[in-house]
């Protein structure tokens, strides 16, 4: 689902650093001779190469996991300012092991437990709108996020629950 809905929004590259969080769409994306993969070494390399391609009258989404984000800040930045439309896709680690608290969102787990995840206010420091991808449902919000990111002509944020949530259609 997440693949037909990025193709009807004229995605043609899906600029990726493989990570086990959003590996349930691998397949999907992979073996689609509509889309073509471009697999690259570091989150910043990927908002880089996006951008290059939108440049380039492509159309191209990002697909990294969200501690990734955390390390492509000063990428992030400049394609926010420079008013880049893109839409990122950003696989949200271990989101199913999260609660919601007043002061946001709490790791449940056996790793961390009783620490803030820090994904949503990162976004909101960079003044970024997100949205949560976390059924098959909400894909409807793919084809909202590429109209957003070209209404207010910079970055749109998808978040997806990952492996270890939604999984369904894909």
């Amino acid at each position: 689902m997440i693949v037909d809905a990025l193709k009807r929004c004229g995605v043609e590259y899906i600029v990726w650093l493989p990570d086990s969080e959003t590996r349930f769409i691998n397949a999907a994306m992979e073996s689609d001779p509509a889309l073509k993969v471009i697999k690259c070494c570091s989150e910043g390399e990927a908002l880089a190469i996006v951008a290059g391609l939108h440049m380039g009258g492509k159309g191209a989404v990002v697909l990294i996991e969200n501690n990734g984000l955390f390390d492509a800040g000063n990428a992030l930045r400049w394609v926010s300012d420079s008013r880049f439309p893109l839409v990122l896709l950003v696989g949200y680690i271990s989101y199913r092991y999260m609660t919601e608290t007043p002061e946001g969102r709490i790791w449940n787990d056996d790793y961390w437990p009783g620490v803030r995840d820090l994904t949503e206010p990162y976004l909101e420091a960079f003044g970024l709108p997100y949205h949560l991808i976390d059924s098959d449902e909400e894909t409807r919000r793919i084809p909202e996020a590429f109209a957003e990111a070209q209404r207010r002509a910079g970055p749109v944020v998808l978040l997806l629950t990952s492996a270890d949530g939604y999984i369904a259609g894909t």
